[in-house]
Order: structure tokens, then sequence, then C-alpha cells
């Protein structure tokens, strides 16, 4: 059984959020935060961007200038990084 599915619920919340189709006007930076490193780790690069590791999986996202991510390009490179990470609800 894949490893999200022990996920506390706010967790999978996110994670349902994400493939949503209002991923745009509801995704907090934190809370996508919170998720990565429940499943992974984020570190923190010195230019400001932040590398997302999970399950082998890595790829480096920019935070967004307000804590929500409302780039519709960004959610879908997010989906496809989660999708290869074998993260999908």
């Amino acid at each position: 059984m894949p490893a999200h599915r022990h996920l506390p619920a706010e967790h999978q919340q996110t994670l349902e959020l994400i493939f949503g189709h209002h991923a745009t006007d509801h995704l907090g930076w934190p809370d996508l935060l919170h998720l990565i490193e429940s499943v992974g780790s984020v570190v923190e690069e010195s230019d400001g961007d932040y590398k997302f590791i999970v399950n082998g999986e890595h790829h480096v996202f920019a935070r967004p200038r307000h804590d929500r991510i409302t780039d519709a390009e960004e959610i879908t490179t997010l989906r496809a990084f989660l999708k290869r990470a074998r993260m999908t609800p």
C-alpha cells in the first residue's frame, strides 16, 4: 500500500486539492510544504528556491510571491512531479 494512504486527513486533503479543478484558487504554500515534509523532504536552496524530494524524485520550485500557488503552469508541474513520485490521491 502506498505510504500516502497513511497521511493525516489535512495532508490527504492537500493532495486531493492539488489534483482537483480548483487548485489555483485554494492551494496554500504552507500546506504544500507541510505535505511534502510529511512524505519526503524540502531543502531551501541558497537562491530562495525549494527542492522537493519524494520517493527518489526531486524538483525545484520557486516560492510564490504570496502564500498561494495561483499559477496554472506551476500546478501542472507540481502534479507531474507528484505523479512521478507515486503520490496521487
